[in-house]
């Protein structure tokens, strides 16, 4: 009998062992690929295991698993299964209801001594989603302005950007990592889609150690990820005022070892306004796919096409009487800019060991671009290839822990660009047709250094190098009288470094100080003076200095949070014009030379406060925010041109045209336990110089915005977010675009881009099933 017993015991001891499995995994953030530190991994309301500081957990499990994996900052993920090895990606959210405690938003990064604000998918759709420019525009020390209705966008970061009124310079714009800026310097958003962007990030100020050309800063766009494990389809329709019409059809799927999405969209838009249309198509693919703990491939392709109609600018006049009409010969002309574009990139992150990682990526990009404006029409095609590659080093001492970075960016931009002549929509004779190749690559190095009692120490340098080529192809025994704008520029190689030191006061609270270098190169429009056949040989890039002082982080249980920031930024070697003149004072042609300098100082704070409530209450969440830019940005004795002649003018000391001194946005969320939700924003737009001299000034303006939702699941398939929004609710004249600096010596110019003259709506429905 006793040995019967004996028996039965150890049998019952091996079928547990042997139903008792080990499984390990690993949780990290799906846009950067961190891990994780301290994500819990639960089951039922019992936390089984927390990561640790590699995101890293082991826990044991019979035959099949039902976990719930939730860590501060992140939406929760829902995992099931029986494999022994899992990978867990986690998206940011500025707030978690699933949460034992709800933070304020997205808590910023305590390490790292620079501004850098993020969006989340929840801010990025706290409107109608389409148009980023409602959303960036809510982040301080940030503008983004738009010459169609849903493309020639402008963005100004801390006072840089704006020495153009077509399209984007001065920043450094990525998506998925491929480069958006081409080698040029030249940003173009209008193929972007909007609405599919999970994660944006803005680092504010020059960060050339890292990332090259661009004295305004860096924008980061990432497209969506899998939400969860499984396959799903979502069916995305919004419809609104003036003919607004978008959906989105996606298709997504995730297990342990991949994770892809693939997206359709089409967007229509008749527009509130004269020749104003909208319409684009676009088509995305995004997928990782885990080889193992060590390595991950990500591929992005896209194909987009869109067109947008032209119907110019209105004058101050017609701006203030809330006019419906265009210039008269973009009219005619039947204007518009038409884009087709693709894009493809691979990058692999490899895991040598726990001090050394790399991280490559490589990429192929191009656009046919058609435009037919006021007086002529261009034809223009592009191809961009490049590749970047960073080796990430980290060290742990017992005191002191080193994080490294090195690496080397390299980008080419082989360009074809026609131009003919347009009058009442008839093509006239070719009157350009240049070849350009450019080129950047960079080196880099950067290092953040921790010491004892919360010191962090960021060193970092770049050598950066520019290479323009230029072929006139009208420079032929056919053209005898043509001027050849032929020519090739290689500027004098620039290193631009950075140093900053973060004191941590607290476990949420740290400051920080620091002083960083950048530059932004002249456009090879700007390097080749035709006139004369001759390369501008003395032209070098504008330059910039920034020195910041700044405070982030939370409080009251990180209920709070709060991002500050004071700058100072002297630029130098602005670009400007110069008159050549013969003996008799004849203005025989003009060159672009370097002249003067600007001076931007500002102040820069948001602040998030969120109040949870008991279950039982009505409400869930109530969040309130509030954001401010103070903006003193002068004229350093920066001139009209480089003549020094009686005609020349001094705007030393005259404020920056086209930056508002005030910007204030503000706003609340509203979660109740229903599903009901409710986001408010509203923007005020202090009056702005729009000219050098300071004689004429855009008004300011307010928005007010608005959308009230309701998100509901209907068993464990079905989830569904229902929801209607107005924008400009308050009816406000108001610009989405002003061009700068035009001269008013004659008749009133036509200057302004119109919104909305009254409140324009919308509504959809988001229908999300789960297999």
């Amino acid at each position: 009998m006793k040995t019967f017993a004996t028996w039965l015991l150890i049998t019952a001891i091996s079928l547990r062992c042997y139903a008792q499995q080990s499984l390990q995994g690993k949780v990290y953030d799906v846009y950067t690929q961190m891990p994780v530190n301290g994500a819990a991994i639960t089951t039922a309301g019992k936390v089984l295991a927390v990561t640790d500081a590699t995101g890293r957990f082991s826990i044991n499990y019979n035959n099949r698993y039902e976990l719930t994996v939730t860590a501060a900052g992140y939406g929760p993920q829902s995992i099931h299964g029986n494999s022994k090895e899992l990978m867990i990606g986690l998206t940011a959210v500025i707030y978690n209801l699933d949460a034992v405690t709800v933070h304020a938003g997205a808590t910023p990064n305590l390490s790292g001594s620079k501004s850098v604000a993020l969006l989340t998918r929840q801010e990025l759709q706290r409107n109608d989603g389409l148009f980023l420019e409602n959303t960036l525009n809510l982040v301080p020390g940030v503008r983004m302005e738009k010459r169609t209705m849903s493309g020639g966008q402008r963005i100004t970061i801390r006072g840089y950007g704006n020495n153009t009124n077509f399209n984007g310079t001065g920043y450094k714009a990525y998506l998925n990592g491929i480069p958006v800026t081409d080698a040029e310097g030249t940003t173009i958003l209008d193929d972007i889609d909007f609405s599919i962007l999970g994660r944006v990030e803005v680092i504010k100020g020059p960060a050339s150690s890292l990332y090259g050309s661009g004295i305004g800063g860096v924008l980061k766009m990432f497209t969506l990820k899998p939400a969860s494990s499984g396959t799903h389809i979502i069916q995305e329709v919004l419809a609104g005022s003036n003919g607004l019409f978008r959906t989105n059809t996606r298709l997504e799927y995730a297990d342990q070892k991949s994770a892809v999405m693939l997206n359709y969209g089409h967007q229509n838009y008749d527009s509130y306004r004269i020749n104003s249309a909208s319409k684009k198509d676009f088509v995305s693919f995004i997928g990782d796919f885990y080889g193992n703990e060590k390595q991950t491939f990500s591929v992005y392709a896209a194909y987009n096409s869109s067109n947008d109609q032209l119907a110019g600018q209105l004058d101050s006049i017609q701006f203030a009487q809330k006019k419906d009409t265009g210039e008269v010969p973009y009219l005619k002309n039947h204007g518009y800019v038409a884009f087709e574009t693709y894009r493809t990139g691979l990058s692999h992150n490899y895991t040598f060991s726990k001090h050394v990682s790399n991280l490559t990526s490589a990429y192929f990009s191009g656009y046919k671009q058609s435009q037919a404006f006021a007086v002529g029409l261009s034809s223009n095609t592009a191809q961009n290839i490049g590749a970047r590659t960073a080796f990430a080093l980290n060290f742990t001492g017992n005191t002191i822990t080193w994080n490294g970075t090195i690496g080397a960016e390299y980008q080419k931009t082989n360009s074809f660009k026609k131009s003919y002549g347009l009058a009442d929509n008839i093509p006239g004779p070719i009157s350009g047709d240049l070849e350009l190749a450019t080129m950047q690559y960079s080196i880099f190095t950067q290092w953040e250094i921790k010491f004892p009692q919360g010191f962090e120490i960021t060193a970092g340098v770049s050598n950066n190098y520019i290479e323009y080529g230029i072929t006139d192809r009208l420079t032929n025994s056919g053209n005898p009288t043509h001027k050849d704008q032929s020519g090739h520029k290689t500027f004098t190689p620039v290193m631009t470094p950075q140093l900053s030191l973060l004191k941590t006061l607290t476990k949420t609270i740290a400051v920080y100080a620091g002083v960083s270098k950048g530059y932004s190169p002249p456009t090879s429009g700007q390097v080749v003076i035709p006139q004369i056949s001759q390369v501008n040989t003395g032209l070098k890039p504008e330059k910039a200095t920034q020195y910041e002082l700044g405070a982030k982080g939370s409080l009251l249980n990180e209920r709070l949070s709060f991002q500050a920031a004071v700058f100072d930024m002297a630029i130098k070697d602005k670009l400007t014009s110069q008159a050549i003149t013969d003996n008799n004072g004849t203005v025989l042609y003009t060159v672009t030379t370097n002249a003067g300098g600007q001076r931007n100082r500002g102040l820069e704070a948001a602040l998030a406060y969120s109040i949870s409530f008991p279950r039982s209450a009505v409400f869930s969440l109530l969040r309130p925010f509030i954001n401010y830019t103070y903006s003193n940005f002068t004229y350093d004795n920066f001139k009209s041109d480089n003549n020094n002649n009686p005609k020349t003018i001094n705007y030393n000391g005259n404020k920056a045209s086209g930056i508002a001194p005030h910007l204030v946005n503000g706003g609340a969320d509203v979660v109740t336990k229903w599903g009901v939700y409710l986001n408010t924003t509203l923007q005020y737009v202090d009056k702005m110089p729009i000219t050098y001299d300071n004689r004429h000034y855009a008004d300011a303006y307010t928005l007010l915005q608005a959308k009230l939702g309701y998100k509901h699941a209907i068993g464990k398939h079905i989830d569904f977010d229902v929801f209607a929004g107005g924008n400009n609710l308050s009816g406000s004249r108001h610009y989405t675009m002003v061009f700068l600096n035009a001269s008013f010596n004659a008749a009133t110019p036509n200057i302004y881009l119109p919104g909305p003259y009254k409140a324009t709506w919308y509504g959809g429905l988001n229908l999300h099933y789960k297999f």
